[in-house]
This record gives structure tokens, C-alpha cells and sequence, in this order.
């Protein structure tokens, strides 16, 4: 049996292997096609941890993965540094705050537009005050948040719109800047309330006199702050002068804040609480909404639950995202975001009116063209009853020089045939309406007649003219 089986594999050796080899090929290609129409992927950041905003992009990854959708979520100082990496590459998606613009940002898409973020001024309770701020705070610390975050970049611009110049090597500058993230000053908030007695005004005496930070309303660090430290919150001064100041250069070389985008906006009164509740009236600042961002790049398949998970779940209830398309803002609509975003658009008839209308237009001008190129033709054909004349009149001087010819033995062109075929010319271009007019064709076809009624006259005397010569030739030989 095993010598049976070896004479039957012989014969079939490349049958066998083309099936292997088959058999391989698509096991490889199941393999790919499973692991790239898997579940998708995205890496997101939505700034620093102890936020508002990060809690955000955490119970929007909870609400993704029914969407069939992993989010990884990264944390990092904020807006400008996850701009910063959407551009390389390294992130795909990120929560940042409108009117941060970074150089190339072509490179950045739009997905949906959420609530505003609002800056917050804090100071110490006994900075607060009537006089003005920039008064109160000179020479004194203030926190300008973590280099790359929104607080960082607003703050200065605050700053130098009041007045307030920043130390330089030429100057030590009008105030004392401190750069420590929501994060630490989470963790410092949190220690003052759990230490004792003991050590507690030694931590608060460490916090900075004034703090400007961008937050969403409430916010859990300026809770934490105002509760642990007994910071007052501040109304920012010239917030709408601020606004109305946007004249900036469009193509900035490095990260800007775009007053443009920016809004106006309160912390409402009595919107944090410890022994008092604060602030005790609206505080007039600036709002700046948070966008949800992408790379230009990011494949569209990820992005497409990404749009269902933030405008068809409990995401949307809790948030309520806008459309990109109601907010103005520096970035164009990723490719995903305009199909889902038409999704439930009705006919394009508009569109359809539209390719019609340009359709004929091109459609009239071919025509037009072609009628002219027709009309320009046909008028070459058309023979005027002048043509006929002359034609007539040649046939008369050719019925001449023909009898000229005859007496000289030359062969000339017949004109009863020329004044025929002139003829039969003439009746199809009456039949084709290319000549018009009764009593012109009856003015041509009279010409013709008598044209024709005076040619046998002429031949009939050239006919007589060789006898009267032989006749006078012989009378001289006689004589």
C-alpha cells in the first residue's frame, strides 16, 4: 500500500505543491486583512490629568469602545504641545482649546467643537481688592501655567496687554513668573488639605500670589485651590478690548493665540464653594472652546466611530458637541468628519441644478460655435447672381476666341456645354436654396437663353466663312 501511495504522490508532486503554495498564499492574505480591518486604534491627548478636559477624553474612550473604536490616551502639557505632535505624527487625535494656531496647520483637521473653556484669575485673598490688578500683582508671583499649554501662551499675552513686562536679560521685568502645570498644582492643593496645622501655611506660602489658568467650568483644580489656599477669583480686566484687539500676522512663525477665535465669558457667581461662596458676582474673562482635532491623515475608518461615539451616544447628552461647521475656527473639516456631517443631507438637487445649468452653458456655447462654423460654410457655398453673370460672360468671350480657334485648327472648350452644365448648376442651387429671389433666377435663366440662342448664329457664320474663302481664292487664281 505505501508503494501504491508513493507512485500515486509521484505523479501529482506539482499538482501538490501549487496547492500548498495556494493554500499559503491564502492563509497570508487572511492573516493582513484581519489585522488591518481589525478593531481601530487612535492615539489621543487632551493636555495634563486632574482636568476637566482629560475627564472629557476619558469618558469619551469609555463610550468608543461601543462604537468598536480603542482609544489610547497620552497626557501631556496641552494645546500647543498636542498640536505640535498631531503634526508628527504622534498623536492622532487631541482635545485643544480655539484660536491656538501653530505654523503649517494645514496639517490639523476639525472633528466637532464642545464647550468653552474659561480663563480664571486667581490671587491671595489679601491681594484682592478695588485697585487695579496689574497694580496688585507687580513684583509679586504669578503662575503663567506649564510651557506648551494654552495658560502658558494666554498669559503672556495678558500680561503684556496690561503692561506687564516679563524679566529679560536686560531688565528683571514687572513681575516674578512661575510655570507649574494643573497637575502639580492638583497634587499641591491636595497635600495643603490633607497636612496638619503644623506644616499647613508653610505649603500655602509656596503656591504663586496669581495664578491665570484656562478651565472648564467647574473646574476641579481651582475648586482645590481656592478651598486649600483661599484664593479669590478676580474678574479679568479689559477682557473685551482684549478681544476687539485681533489684528495678528496670519502667517506666524511660531505658536500664537488668534483673538479672532476667542469669545467672550463669565464665571458665574457662586460657582465654587468653601466657608463662602465665590466669586460673589459674575466675573467678566475670556472663553476659549475645545476642539476635537486630528491629523490630517488619520485614516478615515478610525475616524468614523470617533464622529458616532461624539454626536450619537451619552457623549453627546453630557457635552453636546457642535457642528465644526457652526464655530469658526483655523482648522478645515477632516475628510471622515464632512462625510459623516452630510450623512443626512438630502438630494444634492442643488448640485445636481448646478452641473445641469453648467452643462448647457457649455452645451449652448458648442452649439453656438458649430451653428457659426455651420453658417460660415454654407455661405462659402452660396453663389451670388453675380457669379452667374460672369459665368455667362465667359461663355460669350469663349463662343469668340472658339471661332478665333476653329480658323487656326485649334480645339477650344465647347460653351453650349459650359452654358449646360452653368444651367444645371443653377437648378441645384435653387433646389439646395443657395441662390433666392424669382426675378433674379429669371433674370439668370433668360441671360442663359439668349446666350444660348446666339451660339448657333455665330457657328452657323463661322460654318460659311471657309466656302467664301475657297470662292475668292479661286476667282484670283482664274484672273
Amino acid at each position: 500500500m505505501l508503494s501504491s501511495f508513493r507512485s500515486w504522490l509521484q505523479g501529482r508532486t506539482l499538482a501538490l505543491l501549487c496547492c500548498a503554495g495556494f493554500a499559503a498564499l491564502g492563509l497570508g492574505l487572511s492573516a493582513y486583512y484581519w489585522v488591518a480591518w481589525g478593531t481601530p486604534a487612535l492615539r489621543m491627548s487632551a493636555g495634563p490629568v486632574s482636568t476637566r478636559r482629560h475627564a472629557i477624553a476619558e469618558y469619551l474612550r469609555e463610550k468608543a469602545v461601543r462604537n468598536q473604536l480603542a482609544i489610547d490616551l497620552v497626557p501631556n502639557a496641552g494645546s500647543e504641545e498636542c498640536l505640535e505632535q498631531l503634526k508628527a505624527g504622534r498623536l492622532d487625535v487631541a482635545l485643544v482649546n480655539n484660536g491656538v494656531v501653530v505654523p503649517d496647520r494645514k496639517k490639523v483637521t476639525v472633528l466637532a467643537a464642545l464647550q468653552p473653556e474659561v480663563v480664571h484669575v486667581l490671587v491671595r485673598r489679601e491681594l484682592s481688592g478695588d485697585t487695579r490688578l496689574a497694580q496688585r500683582i507687580q513684583g509679586k508671583r504669578v503662575n503663567l501655567g506649564e510651557k506648551g499649554s494654552t495658560d502658558w501662551l494666554l498669559a503672556r499675552e495678558l500680561l503684556a496687554f496690561g503692561r506687564l513686562k516679563l524679566p529679560s536679560p536686560e531688565s528683571k521685568g514687572d513681575i516674578i513668573p512661575t510655570e507649574l502645570g494643573k497637575a502639580e498644582l492638583a497634587e499641591r492643593a491636595r497635600a495643603i488639605l490633607r497636612a496638619d496645622a503644623a506644616h499647613k501655611q508653610a505649603l500655602i506660602d509656596e503656591l504663586p500670589d496669581c495664578l491665570v489658568l484656562v478651565v472648564s467650568l467647574p473646574s476641579t483644580v481651582v475648586q482645590l485651590l481656592v478651598e486649600a489656599a483661599d484664593y479669590r477669583i478676580e474678574p479679568l480686566p479689559g477682557a473685551r478690548a482684549f478681544l476687539m484687539d485681533n489684528l495678528r500676522e496670519g502667517n506666524a512663525k511660531s505658536t500664537i493665540i488668534d483673538r479672532e477665535f476667542l469669545e467672550p465669558a463669565v464665571v458665574p457667581a457662586n460657582c465654587y464653594f468653601t466657608q463662602q461662596a465665590l466669586p460673589a458676582a459674575d466675573c467678566e474673562t475670556i472663553g476659549l472652546r475645545l476642539l476635537v482635532v486630528a491629523r490630517k491623515g488619520a485614516p478615515d475608518r478610525a475616524i468614523a466611530p470617533l464622529m458616532r461615539s461624539l454626536y450619537e451616544s451619552e457623549f453627546t447628552h453630557v457635552t453636546k458637541p457642535k457642528s465644526p461647521r457652526d464655530v469658526a475656527t483655523p482648522y478645515a473639516l477632516h475628510t471622515a468628519a464632512v462625510a459623516y456631517l452630510d450623512r443626512d443631507k438630502p438630494l444634492p438637487i442643488k448640485e445636481f441644478m448646478n452641473w445641469i445649468s453648467q452643462g448647457l452653458s457649455v452645451f449652448g456655447a458648442f452649439t453656438a460655435g458649430a451653428l457659426s462654423l455651420y453658417g460660415l460654410l454654407r455661405w462659402k457655398k452660396v453663389r451670388k447672381p453675380a457669379d452667374y453673370f460672369g459665368e455667362i460672360r465667359r461663355v460669350e468671350q469663349l463662343a469668340k476666341l472658339g471661332a478665333q480657334r476653329s480658323d487656326a485648327g485649334q480645339p477650344g472648350e465647347d460653351p453650349a456645354e459650359c452654358l449646360m452644365k452653368l444651367r444645371e448648376e443653377l437648378i441645384e442651387d435653387i433646389c439646395e436654396g443657395r441662390i433666392k429671389g424669382d426675378q433674379v433666377i429669371a433674370n439668370i435663366l433668360l441671360l442663359l437663353k439668349d446666350t444660348r440662342n446666339s451660339l448657333p448664329k455665330r457657328e452657323t457664320a463661322n460654318e460659311h466663312l471657309p466656302s467664301l474663302l475657297l470662292h475668292q481664292r479661286s476667282t484670283a487664281n482664274a484672273a
